[in-house]
């Protein structure tokens, strides 16, 4: 089939698309994709919807299908739907060139939810900034945008607790004061983000304050003091990790084996093996 013919067929509700045939839209050339690009605006909403939410689950399942041109493509769209599902595909591109268009949903007027998608995305242009993988001017878009709206008291609270973890990474003085903030609030989500940026920060001296949560009586606490001790990776977390391993809730135990396979040392070793 041609991509011509598929998207014939995708502007027609009425006609059953079989997930094989979504190979035809894969990795486009800048000329498909203006073809593409034409057509979709003729698609109705909800067929527009499918096909993305398809797209998504097809290249979870299989990474030699690319849709990436077709999610940065969306990420322009009107449709809050398409829009989350596409800033979704795009979980693992390190392409710079979608980090201005994520900065824009962030601080459009989107819902919430959308608006804290692209500050989860941006994170992950975040922490390839302390790896030396992109230009001082995509660190200092980031940063300042990132900032501004964790800054602005105005803003959504999820909004503003996933640019705080999206910002992390950076470690700046400013940025430990809201990691303190969001720590000593009574919101629990908030309170979740915050552990969650201090693993992110690289910076052990969240140790102490980790290794008490590691015991708090909210599972979601107890889990994102697991995560954020395996991206610090101190061998000293390690017996209250293999503690978690017996925890009433089951992510945690997830989060506590993934911590001791990520920190690594003998006696996680031992725990792993039994």
């Amino acid at each position: 089939m041609s991509m011509e013919k598929f998207l014939e067929f995708l502007l027609d509700p009425s006609i059953e698309v079989p997930m094989s045939d979504f190979v035809e839209v894969s990795d486009l050339s800048p000329s498909e994709l203006g073809t593409f690009a034409r057509e979709w605006l003729k698609i109705p909403v909800e067929r527009q919807r499918w096909a993305v939410s398809t797209m998504v689950e097809l290249a979870e399942d299989n990474p030699e299908l690319d849709f990436c041109a077709i999610f940065k493509m969306c990420l322009r769209d009107k449709d809050e739907v398409v829009l989350e599902k596409a800033i979704e595909g795009l979980w693992e591109t390190e392409d710079r060139s979608v980090i201005p268009s994520l900065i824009q949903v962030l601080r459009s007027d989107q819902s919430p939810s959308v608006r804290a998608s692209a500050a989860v995305a941006l994170g992950k242009f975040a922490s390839l900034v302390q790896d030396g993988k992109l230009l001082q001017k995509d660190a200092d878009m980031l940063r300042d945008n990132l900032i501004a709206v964790l800054e602005n008291t105005e803003e959504p609270l999820e909004v503003r607790r996933r640019s705080l973890e999206a910002v992390a990474p950076f470690n700046s003085e400013d940025i430990k004061k809201y990691v303190c903030w969001a720590y000593d609030s009574d919101d629990l989500g908030l309170k979740s983000s915050s552990i969650y940026a201090m693993g992110r920060t690289g910076e052990t001296s969240w140790l102490p304050l980790l290794r008490k949560e590691l015991q708090n009586k909210e599972p979601s606490v107890r889990y994102e003091s697991a995560n954020a001790c395996a991206e610090l990776g101190d061998e000293d977390t390690v017996p209250l990790l293999i503690a978690l391993l017996q925890d009433d809730d089951y992510q945690v135990q997830l989060a506590g084996l993934s911590a001791l396979g990520k920190i690594g040392g003998p006696l996680a070793k031992r725990a792993l093996l039994r």
